[in-house]
């Protein structure tokens, strides 16, 4: 009668232990429809409200610092009148570690919103979208970005951070700015004029 109580007790502990376990971070990969098996441990964790990042209209006008397409300032403000590399969403080519290969660009608001997707896969870096709620989540090495369609606010490495302008919802995808995504994942983006190419480089 020993025996089974103490196989009864350990069974029991098991089974709690991996319960405790498992009620950490949940995604289900299989079924995006599945809302309750989205990204966030806590609601609370990631707060997307940017209210308080709108940069006034002035500021683009008088701020300090010169705004560039392809470099991620971390700073709420945006200069749309950016000259890009293209006016109508294309194909570039783009360089990565000498390897070359084209992905699809938009233009936006002086900013080249790309797929995240398409750019952690030229990156190296592993990409996870959660369809309902438009999150995508880059990991590469160290380096982490979160990412919502309908937001500025992006988590790097879990810090609530301020991109130009808002990612957006295209093709199933999250588009967001190339010198977020890059620069997050520990790129500069430099645009080669005579090879109308895009340059990678890791810094």
């Amino acid at each position: 009668m020993n025996q089974k109580w103490k196989k009864l007790t350990m069974l029991l502990s098991i089974i709690l232990t991996l319960f405790t376990l498992g009620t950490g971070v949940m995604a289900d990969d299989d079924d995006g429809d599945d809302e309750k098996h989205e990204y966030f441990q806590n609601d609370n964790d990631y707060d997307y409200d940017d209210d308080d990042w709108e940069a006034p209209q002035n500021q683009i006008i008088n701020q300090q610092q010169t705004e560039y397409w392809n470099i991620w300032s971390r700073e709420a403000r945006n200069n749309p009148d950016n000259p890009l590399p293209i006016i109508e969403p294309a194909e570039l080519s783009i360089t990565v570690n000498n390897k070359e290969t084209s992905i699809y660009f938009i233009p936006q608001d002086g900013q080249l919103l790309v797929s995240a997707e398409a750019i952690a896969d030229v990156l190296g870096a592993e990409v996870k979208f959660y369809y309902q709620s438009k999150i995508s989540v880059l990991t590469k090495d160290n380096h982490e970005l979160i990412i919502r369609a309908g937001s500025n606010a992006a988590f790097e490495n879990k810090i609530k951070t301020p991109m130009p302008i808002k990612a957006a919802s295209y093709e199933q995808s999250v588009y967001l700015p190339v010198s977020v995504a890059a620069n997050a994942l520990g790129y500069r983006v430099t645009w080669d004029e005579n090879k109308k190419t895009l340059m990678f480089q890791y810094i």
